[in-house]
C-alpha cells in the first residue's frame, strides 16, 4: 500500500482527507503535539521534518501544515514558510520519487481577485500578511519541482463544514448561534463586514479535490480549488440561523474588521475541472453541518 504524510493531522482539513484516505493506503499524520492517530514533529525545526520522513518513508505527502490565525510575520512565515522548505528539503535528502501536494490558498491572489474570478496564472497581489506567507510558500514549493520532486499546489478558497474552526467566520457565526440557539446567550452576533463575497467550498469536496490533485494534477503548477461562485458573508450568516430557527440581531465588532478587505473573490475552476472534479456538497448541506458539529461541541 502506499505510505501517505498528512502534515497538519489535527487541523480542519486532515479529518476529512484521512478519512478519505484511510482504506486505500497507510497514513501517517503528523501535527505540533501528539494526539490519537498524530503523531508530534514541529516541522519548523529541520531536524525534526528530516526524522519524520525517515521514520514514515512517504511515497505520497498532503502538506496542510499551517495557520489561519493572526499572527506575526514571524509566527506566519515559520508556520507556511519554514514548514514547507524544511520538509521538502528532507524528502529530496532522501532521493526517492515522491509526490507532494501543497495546499496553498486565495488569500495568495488578493487585489488581483477583486471582483473577478482570478485563473491560475493571475499575477498575485496578496493583500494580508497571511496570503504573503502563502504566496511564498507557493514559490518555494514550485521550485522544488526542478529538484526532482512532484509538486501540486491546490489554491483552495473558503472552505465550511464539520470542524470548522471559530477563526474563520462561518465557525464564528455557528458558534454563536448554537449557542443563542442554546439559551447560552442573547439573540445577538458579533460579526465583521457581510458585504463581503466569498467563495465556500465544502471541506469534505476539497478533501477529494486534494486527492485528485495527487493523482491527476501536473506537477510544478497551481490549481484553484472551489466553488466557483461568491456568497455575501449575510447569506452565510442568515443561512445559517434560519437552519436553527433562530432570530437574531448583529453587533458589528470592530476586531472582526480586516484592513484591505478583498469585496469579491470566486475561483475560476475551469483547470481543476477538467481534472475530473467537481464539488457535490451543496452550500446549504455544508452550513447545516457546520451547525450540527458546533451544537454538539
Amino acid at each position: 500500500m502506499r505510505r501517505v504524510l498528512i502534515t497538519g493531522g489535527r487541523g480542519f482539513l486532515a479529518g476529512p482527507l484521512i478519512a478519505r484516505l484511510k482504506d486505500r493506503a497507510e497514513v501517517f499524520a503528523v501535527g505540533l503535539s501528539k494526539s490519537p492517530g498524530v503523531a508530534a514533529f514541529d516541522l519548523t525545526d529541520p531536524s525534526a521534518a528530516r526524522a519524520a520522513v525517515r521514520m514514515i518513508r512517504p511515497d505520497e505527502v498532503y502538506h496542510l501544515a499551517g495557520t489561519t490565525r493572526q499572527g506575526t510575520w514571524d509566527a506566519v512565515w515559520r508556520a507556511h514558510v519554514s514548514t514547507t522548505v524544511n520538509l521538502l528539503e528532507a524528502l529530496v535528502a532522501r532521493a526517492t520519487p515522491v509526490r507532494v501536494v501543497i495546499s496553498g490558498s486565495s488569500a495568495e491572489y488578493g487585489a488581483a481577485g477583486g471582483g473577478r474570478s482570478p485563473t491560475e496564472s493571475a499575477d498575485p497581489q496578496p493583500t494580508t500578511l497571511y496570503g504573503a506567507a502563502k504566496l511564498a510558500q507557493t514559490l518555494a514549493a514550485l521550485s522544488y519541482a526542478r529538484a526532482g520532486l512532484e509538486v501540486v499546489v491546490a489554491r483552495i478558497f473558503n472552505v465550511l463544514g464539520p470542524g470548522t474552526p471559530d477563526n474563520l467566520a462561518p465557525g464564528a457565526f455557528a458558534r454563536q448561534i448554537a449557542r443563542i440557539a442554546g439559551g447560552l446567550q442573547p439573540p445577538e452576533a458579533a460579526v465583521g463586514d457581510l458585504s463581503a463575497r466569498r467563495d465556500y467550498v465544502d471541506v469534505r469536496d476539497t478533501a477529494a479535490a486534494l486527492e485528485v490533485l495527487m493523482r491527476r494534477g501536473v506537477s510544478g503548477q497551481c490549481y484553484n480549488v472551489g466553488s466557483g461562485r461568491s456568497t455575501p458573508m449575510s447569506d452565510i450568516l442568515h443561512g445559517l440561523a434560519a437552519t436553527a430557527q433562530v432570530a437574531l440581531r448583529t453587533r458589528v465588532d470592530p476586531a472582526r474588521l480586516r484592513r484591505s478587505e478583498v469585496r469579491d473573490l470566486a475561483a475560476n475552476t475551469g483547470k481543476i475541472r477538467a481534472l475530473g472534479w467537481s464539488p457535490k456538497i451543496s452550500l446549504e448541506q455544508s452550513l447545516a453541518d457546520t451547525l450540527t458539529w458546533w451544537s454538539s461541541r
